[in-house]
């Protein structure tokens, strides 16, 4: 995939997407003390976002040759490829809080992360409300959100840097340092 087309096919998305979740600042502060807030947004962005992680994390796999079967195969194959993303951070900027996710560090080969065990259970069993926890429903927080639209950024970037040497400059994130 030549980068022109990663632009417009995978970042672009990804912009629109952060754009959504900055929305959302206007009425639940991007801050620590808010992680556990939810609502209708967080789910239509949660879902969303995770959507787009699972395409860009098959074509990146694409990319490296190989064909996963499901998100954690997917992740375990990205990692073997580029170990740095296991632990690597998506830092927010200012004028907000200073936010490090590594959402990609929870993952193992058996396991996923709890955004997106969070994810599937929004997803899946959105109505569910389990008599030793908080409602599924409630899962789609801003911390899930934010774990999620980080992990995406970090799979997007690393692409990017993956498909090759480009003049193309990207539309620097609003969200994330660089």
């Amino acid at each position: 995939m030549p980068p022109k087309s990663f632009s417009k096919i995978f970042w672009k998305q990804y912009l629109l997407l952060e754009k959504d979740f900055l929305e959302t600042d206007e009425f639940v502060t991007i801050d620590k003390n808010n992680f556990k807030t939810f609502s209708s947004r967080y789910t239509y962005l949660l879902l969303n976002i995770c959507s787009e992680i699972d395409s860009i994390a098959e074509e990146y796999c694409k990319v490296l040759g190989r064909k996963p079967k499901n998100i954690v195969a997917k992740v375990c194959a990205i990692v073997t490829k580029t170990p740095r993303i296991k632990n690597e951070r998506a830092i927010t900027k200012c004028p907000y809080e200073v936010i490090k996710p590594a959402p990609f560090q929870a993952f193992d080969d058996k396991v996923a992360a709890e955004w997106w065990r969070n994810y599937n259970l929004v997803k899946h069993a959105r109505a569910e409300e389990p008599s030793d926890s908080i409602p599924n429903s409630q899962l789609a927080n801003l911390k899930s959100v934010l774990w999620a639209l980080a992990a995406l950024y970090i799979l997007c970037q690393n692409l990017y840097k993956l498909l090759g040497e480009s003049d193309l400059q990207l539309e620097p994130s609003r969200l994330f340092e660089s």
